[in-house]
């Protein structure tokens, strides 16, 4: 036999039946246990789990087979019944197999009887078991894809309801199988009452019929369909849409449907023509500013322009898309200029500005350029806004201004200059009266030498003239003005170069500013300044100076950064004379230096004043800002002296203060 090994429970009451049963299957190569009533062999199942049960139908103890078996199939599905009897009565046998048994054996029975039913029993059950097993498995596949198909059905409503713009779809019949909560909200119904409607009971019919024709014709075409649609809402409400539709097939590719999405664009369209009109004024008020405003690219072409731009450079109406160079400057012209504020801001994303000379109808015009970026939601910069302004006149009135302010510092200067001039004019004077007086003693002893000389040409009596000529050179006391008139003379000198000192400082400062930096000597620069402040300074304070011998040329505006200097120095001999009484306590210092930092030229220029108060530091370069009495400053001369180191020369001003000890100020101008 090939058969597996199964365990089989003979019940029976007679023992000679147990033992026959059991030497016929174990040759048969079945494992065997036997039971001799119900009671026995309930017992032995709750131990051992058995293949197959051969019972006997009836048996003593008030139970018979028939109850065994029926307690085996509810307790032990997994074990199939044989009933063994000597009942040979057809219905009886139909009875007993409606229980479910495999096989009916007679008794007596054989070998092969029994074998063979045994097999077939177990084969049977095998069968049933695995067909069970199989219809199980189905079952719980079934049941495991029904679940998994609902959920993401589920998921894919949900998925849906969360997309805030309305979806609907409907069957190939214009029907709707489906939508989404926003779709709820447009027609103001739920959805289950939704399901099963055509168009026709959803909107007005006008508007039902156009859209279920629009439906129809995408059902003809398949494909995608765009549109857009007013659609009246149930409340009344108009609204613009616009409608996404696509058709949509089943697994066997034919045409099942379409799905729709309707996005309201009713504020969207609102927000353009709001936009639309803003643009407007906006291009309104830009093309009625008197100054240029252009839109350039980052590969520096003009994008957008307003009339003013027009007006000066006629040639930007029609080459919107040309490079801002070739329309500003020349239109030969192949790179874009070296100092020009827009390229600088593409490189640093900074706003930067600049003065620029470009031809225009009216001829050569000087402009303020000022560029300013502009970034996108993400911060990339996109492009960049240039703003011209024509100055030509206002930088004329601002020069005639900054003379007058030269012209009012040297006047306010005036008084201590004319100090300074009539000082050594005055001395220059009394040393000329001086020479007159010895010159006329030495006339006159030259006179009575020459008498005396024609006298001793003549032989005649010399006497009387000798003691003339002597009693002249004792009045004029030869040895005194051997000994003062050179003195006397270079003292003159003295005083001559120490006025031509003074009236070259004097002509720096009064002299009309260049528009044009000018290569510099610093150094001397300082020293004029010095000079014409002198007679502010030096009551309260001496100047030291230490100037770098090797201090190069560099390029600046002369005249104005004269007049920083001259702010600079008059401030801090304001400042040591509020500490020193005026110089009644003393005098304080004040010191000037220059020297090279890398690619930087720097000025200090220090005191030994009470220092700036903390509470105003952050003030002072405010124009009007002063801490000064009033009557003594303006506020004006700090706020002149940044805007002319930043702004003009693109260089850098601080300072440094301490309370009680004074303040330096550090002034840095580029040397390239």
């Amino acid at each position: 036999m090939n058969n597996p090994i199964n365990s089989i429970l003979i019940v029976d009451d007679e023992p000679h039946i147990r033992r026959l049963l059991t030497i016929i299957l174990e040759k048969a190569g079945y494992t065997c246990r036997t039971a001799e009533d119900v009671t026995d062999a309930r017992r032995t199942l709750a131990e051992t789990p058995f293949d197959l049960i051969l019972t006997d139908m009836d048996m003593p103890g008030g139970e018979s087979g028939i109850d065994l078996v029926r307690y085996a199939k509810e307790r032990y599905p997994q074990t199939a019944a044989v009933m063994v009897t000597i009942i040979d009565d057809p219905e009886k046998a139909k009875e007993v197999l409606e229980l479910g048994i495999y096989g009916y054996i007679i008794k007596p029975f054989t070998r092969n009887m029994v074998v063979i039913t045994v097999e077939n029993a177990l084969r049977h059950h095998r069968l049933e078991l695995q067909d069970k097993l199989h219809t199980k498995l189905l079952e719980r596949e079934v049941a495991d894809r029904t679940r998994l198909l609902n959920e993401q059905l589920t998921f894919l409503q949900t998925l849906i309801d969360a997309i805030p713009v309305p979806i609907y779809y409907k069957d190939q019949s214009l029907v709707y199988i489906g939508c989404n909560r926003a779709y709820e909200q447009v027609v103001n119904q739920r959805r289950e009452s939704i399901i099963g409607k055509t168009a026709a009971a959803l909107h007005a019919p006008d508007l039902a019929r156009a859209l279920e024709e629009k439906d129809r014709e995408l059902l003809q075409t398949g494909g995608v369909q765009i549109y857009e649609k007013e659609i009246v809402y149930p409340d009344g409400t108009v609204h613009t849409g616009i409608i996404h539709k696509a058709s949509f097939t089943d697994s066997k590719g034919a045409l099942a449907g379409l799905v729709g999405v309707r996005l309201d664009i009713t504020e969207l369209k609102k927000t353009e023509q709001s936009l639309r009109i803003s643009e407007e004024k906006l291009r309104s008020i830009m093309d009625n500013l008197h100054i240029g405003v252009a839109m350039i690219s980052p590969k520096m072409e003009l994008l957008q322009v307003n009339r003013q731009m027009r007006r000066w450079f006629p040639q930007a109406a029609t080459e919107i898309g040309t490079c801002c160079y070739q329309v500003f400057v020349d239109q030969d012209k192949l790179t874009s200029c070296e100092d020009c504020p827009t390229k600088m801001v593409f490189d640093l994303g900074e706003s930067r500005e600049a003065i620029v000379k470009l031809k225009t109808p009216e001829g050569e015009r000087i402009f303020r350029a000022f560029a300013s970026p502009i970034f996108d939601g993400t911060g990339n910069l996109t492009a960049v806004i240039e703003i011209l302004e024509d100055v030509t006149e206002k930088l004329a009135v601002e020069r005639e201004l900054r003379q007058a302010q030269k012209l009012e510092s040297i006047g306010q200067l005036a008084a201590g200059i004319a100090h300074e001039i009539n000082t050594p004019v005055q001395y220059v004077g009394d040393n000329i009266r001086f020479l007159g007086d010895a010159f006329r003693d030495l006339l006159e002893i030259n006179e009575k030498y020459t008498r005396l000389l024609k006298a001793l040409k003549n032989e005649q009596s010399v006497t009387t003239l000798i003691q003339a000529v002597e009693e002249a050179v004792d009045v004029a006391d030869i040895p005194f003005l051997v000994g003062e008139i050179p003195k006397t003379v270079q003292q003159s000198m003295d005083g001559i170069n120490r006025v031509g000192t003074i009236v070259r400082a004097m002509r720096e400062f009064s002299h009309p500013g260049s528009e044009e930096k000018n290569l510099t000597d610093i150094n001397q620069s300082l020293k004029s300044t010095i000079t014409v402040s002198r007679n502010e300074w030096k009551y309260v304070a001496d100047v030291e100076t230490d100037l770098a011998p090797d201090l190069p040329l560099i390029s600046c505006l002369p005249g104005e950064m004269n007049q920083v200097f001259l702010n600079l120095i008059i401030n801090a001999a304001h400042a040591i004379g509020d500490v020193t009484d005026n110089g009644s306590h003393g005098k304080g210092l004040i010191k000037l230096s220059t020297c090279i930092q890398d690619q930087w030229m720097e000025i200090r220029i220090s005191d030994t004043g009470g220092g700036i108060p903390e509470k105003v530091q952050h003030r002072i370069f405010d124009p009007f800002f002063t801490t000064k009495k009033i009557g003594k400053g303006t506020g004006q001369g700090l706020a002149i002296a940044r805007s002319v180191v930043v702004d003009k020369h693109q260089g850098t001003i601080r300072f440094e203060t301490e309370a009680g000890k004074g303040t330096t100020f550090f002034i840095r101008l580029p040397l390239h």
